[in-house]
């Protein structure tokens, strides 16, 4: 039979015979495309259209693999393979293999429907859409296109183009049930009733072996529009049917199940609640019957019951729409926000409706997400205005019943705030203001002052003032939730950041660079100091952003160096003026600049270091993963293979790492008593930190273990600080500072930084004098833990490079080689850059690290500590640092 079969797809024709396997769906081609008389791989073609047919895939697909080996420009092949490979869920495959087939003939009808199935299948509707346009191109009276294009309209929830694509489909089959009943429940969905319910009475007249289900559905459209009667004799109908098929019928668990819907659309609650539940127990392994039952709790008003029943629907069909919406809803019911708009979002991302985004809007309100919930406003209105004026007009019969018992209750304050909401979506900005007003006035009354949802209150009137364009006042209200929320153990202190930079963005449209400007550095360090990235600026806003902050900087500086001047004058101060605000890199170069400069090479007499490595934080929601074991690598490092002598290297690990320890080490206890000017010291810090633009004053600042990261002023270590201790008190000509902490440069959150090693000669073990600072990225990038390993890209290949030649190996080699690592193994892991940074003011010969020092001298022994007086820094601190073990507490980037 088989073989009659291939015969005939010979005769038909080429595209017959690839489309075969489609035999099913009859589809036609708008040309006949040549295709090869060649019998070279005619029979690798018949026999995968054979094991399609088995259901043999994997072989299908080797044998039209096989094809296009040898005649790469079979497009059938690719079509075919890409039918098999679908079904393999291979759909990354599968649609290359489309795109292929597109690209060799572009002219063929199937070729772009089927593309446009598979995206469909997906749940990708938008290049669905774009693939059945292209058929109808084509083929415009391409019945399937057409019914499969309304289809994806109608999953994105454009009604109306889904409403006109049927209705073309029509005129070329009037008599399509499936054109007509799809169109109904568009109409139905667009509140096109009058339309919905014609569509449905002429199916009832046409198709009597489905009058029930249509009934149904045309009796829930009247019941819609207001004709209770005739929708109430509609649902009796069904009720009666249903219940003269129940006795010994095997579709028990349908009937009670449409049953049961039918009772809950008159209002009988308890009689189809019972129906729903028998229809679960015949049908336990179906989502739909567990909806229903849950949605009929909710709306009874059992949120936990109907929580229980949803969650059961979404276990068994995690993208299930209906049901992640009602649970949402329970979830609201509950107080849950968090949890509703998880489940929100699921929805959304499968089926985008007027009620899944106005739903959404009103979670998002009621966690304090007012900028998210006008957003989401919009696209509900967007995607069904009718709908958002039905909910409207529920809200305010609902305030208006309120205000006449005379009820000036928080309920009435939310019932206000949500059509504030509503007003607002609509550009009704002083309606929208005279609501929201009137609800914070009950709330001040009645909640206290250190409710968050009093601030929620507050943004969502600055987000009345930003629509109306009064962004001082807008910002005013902002900052006051900032205050409020910034610790709040929910993280909604997000939403104040996104409100104040949205304000931001109204600023800069409107050239107002320096007001945004300094918004702007605010929000970067209260998002450096939560490590949030979320809904932060990119593209071409990023780049404004950042002429706004430089703007602001420039102004600050300029105000802050007249000031100085000034002071200068009226002291008659000689001293050289205070940079207040630059790159980490800078000001740690300026940080450690020698007081004296020596053009002549001299040996190196001694080597010395401090080595600081935190993880475990005294606050533990900024632990770091692998900052200690850093810095025990570096410390194992430079004493066995670069020459350090073991009591000549200090390492500071997590709690031992406080900023007084660092400091007593860097200015007092030790570095002062024991570095001389021809030695080299070298300063390694691997943690938190923050760039300057964070800072007003353009400060920035290491974190120590003790670090308040809300009083950094007070708590952090400022790099001014270690300006003025090595200058002052460290008397060396030769420092390197290694900074592998998340805001080394002008950074974003997770950010360090590098520069260029200078083209000098180093053959000896001469040295030449000055500083060198080396970051771990570039100003606008982050600086990442690897994926690969236990600890950071940046540290791994700095002793990587600078072992890279033996003890006697060049820091510019090291560089360029840590440079090419970086950015490589960060590119492939990650698909970022991340470019180290080394920055110098070194005069004569490359440094060498590893030189064996000329002249050196013993150690002074263990030091005492100021916070932790029982435990020296030399072999102590070091043996912590060997058992130093990456954070448990919860994951955060290095910069967070």
């Amino acid at each position: 039979m088989w073989g009659n079969k291939v015969k005939d797809f010979y005769r038909i024709g080429a595209t017959a015979l690839a489309l075969s396997v489609f035999l099913v769906t009859g589809f036609t081609t708008a040309t006949q495309p040549a295709f090869s008389d060649s019998k070279t791989y005619q029979k690798d073609l018949t026999r995968g259209l054979y094991q399609m047919v088995k259901k043999d895939y994997e072989s299908a697909v080797a044998s039209f693999t096989l094809v296009l080996r040898d005649n790469p420009n079979v497009y059938e092949a690719y079509l075919n393979r890409a039918a098999a490979r679908s079904e393999l869920k291979d759909y990354e495959g599968a649609l290359a293999d489309y795109d292929q087939a597109i690209k060799i003939n572009p002219n063929v009808v199937e070729s772009f429907i089927k593309r446009g199935e598979l995206h469909a299948k997906q749940n990708d509707y938008a290049p669905a859409v774009e693939d059945y346009s292209q058929a109808l191109r084509l083929s415009p009276k391409n019945s399937s296109a057409l019914m499969n294009r309304a289809a994806a309209y109608k999953k994105i929830g454009d009604y109306q183009k889904a409403i006109n694509d049927y209705s073309t489909a029509l005129k070329l089959d009037p008599g399509s049930f499936d054109a007509i009943k799809e169109r109904a429940d568009c109409r139905a969905l667009s509140n096109d009733l009058d339309g919905a319910i014609e569509d449905y009475e002429y199916l009832l007249k046409k198709n009597k072996s489905g009058a029930t289900a249509l009934r149904f559905q045309l009796a829930e459209v009247q019941m819609k529009k207001g004709n209770k009667g005739s929708a109430e004799e509609n649902f009796k109908q069904v009720i009666a049917y249903y219940s003269k098929n129940l006795k010994g019928s095997r579709k028990n668990g349908e009937y009670f199940l449409q049953r049961g819907l039918a009772y809950a659309q008159l209002g009988e609650t308890d009689k189809a609640i019972a129906d729903l539940q028998e229809a679960s127990a015949w049908k336990a392994d179906e989502a739909t019957t567990r909806y229903h039952l849950g949605h009929l709790k909710l709306n009874k008003g059992d949120a936990k019951g109907a929580i229980v029943d949803l969650s059961e629907a979404i276990r068994q069909n995690p993208k299930y729409s209906p049901a992640l919406m009602d649970r949402a809803a329970a979830y609201v019911a509950q107080g849950e926000y968090i949890s509703a708009q998880k489940d929100l979002d699921a929805a959304l991302n499968g089926e985008k409706t007027a009620e899944g985004f106005y739903t959404r809007a009103m979670a998002r309100m009621a966690i304090g997400d007012s900028s998210g919930a006008v957003s989401d406003i919009g696209e509900a209105k967007n995607f069904g205005a009718q709908y958002v004026a039905n909910k409207k007009q529920q809200l305010q019969e609902a305030i208006s019943a309120k205000e006449a018992k005379g009820e000036k209750d928080i309920a009435l304050a939310d019932l206000l705030e949500q059509s504030a909401l509503i007003e607002l979506g609509e550009n009704n900005g002083d309606t929208a203001e005279a609501m929201e007003k009137r609800a914070l006035a009950i709330k001040e009354k009645q909640m206290s002052k250190n409710d968050p949802k009093l601030y929620y209150s507050y943004m969502m009137l600055g987000r009345v003032y930003l629509k109306k364009r009064q962004a001082t006042k807008a910002e005013a209200l902002f900052r006051t939730a900032l205050g409020k929320l910034k610790n709040s153990a929910d993280g909604t202190g997000k939403f104040a950041i996104f409100n104040l930079e949205d304000c931001a963005k109204v600023l800069i449209n409107s050239s107002n660079q320096e007001e945004a400007g300094a918004i702007l550095v605010d929000t970067r360090m209260a998002r450096a100091v939560t490590g949030m990235n979320e809904r932060a600026f990119t593209g071409d806003l990023s780049r404004k952003a950042e002429r706004a902050i430089e703007s602001f900087k420039k102004r600050k500086r300029a105000a802050q160096q007249a000031e100085e001047l000034a002071q200068q004058q009226q002291q008659g101060a000689s001293q050289e003026p205070v940079v207040v605000s630059r790159n980490i890199e800078e000001a740690a170069s300026a940080a450690i600049g020698s007081s004296q400069k020596n053009s002549n090479n001299k040996p190196i007499r001694d080597k010395w270091a401090l080595i600081v490595g935190i993880s475990n934080f005294k606050d533990s929601s900024i632990n770091l993963h692998y900052c200690a074991k850093d810095a025990k690598d570096f410390y194992d490092f430079l004493v066995t293979e670069k020459n350090f002598a073991p009591d000549h290297v200090q390492l500071l690990t997590d709690s031992t790492a406080t900023r007084a320890n660092i400091l007593s080490l860097l200015g007092n206890k030790w570095l002062p008593r024991v570095a001389e000017p021809d030695d080299l010291v070298v300063i390694y810090f691997s943690s938190h930190g923050s760039p300057s633009s964070l800072d007003v004053g353009g400060v920035n600042y290491l974190v120590a273990h003790d670090t308040d990261v809300n009083d950094l002023y007070v708590t952090g270590i400022a790099m001014q600080d270690l300006s003025r201790i090595i200058k002052e008190r460290v008397h060396c000509d030769r420092v390197m500072v290694l900074l592998d902490a998340c805001h080394s440069g002008n950074a974003a959150p997770s950010a360090k930084g590098l520069g260029r090693a200078a083209n000098v000669n180093v053959e000896s073990i001469v040295q030449g004098t000055g500083q060198l600072v080396l970051s771990s990225s570039s100003p606008e990038q982050r600086s990442w833990e690897s994926k690969r390993y236990q600890g950071s890209v940046f540290t791994k290949h700095l002793i990587e490079g600078l072992r890279k030649n033996g003890k006697m190996t060049r820091l510019g080699d090291a560089f360029n080689y840590l440079n090419e690592e970086v950015q490589r193994e960060v590119m492939r892991d990650r698909g970022v850059l991340q470019n180290p940074v080394m920055k110098s003011k070194w005069e004569g010969d490359e440094l060498i690290i590893g030189v064996p020092p000329a002249h050196p001298s013993k150690g002074i022994g263990s030091i005492d500590l100021p916070d932790d007086p029982k435990q020296s820094t030399t072999a102590s601190v070091g043996d912590q640092g060997k058992s130093a073990k990456p954070a448990p507490q919860r994951k955060v980037k290095r910069g967070h």
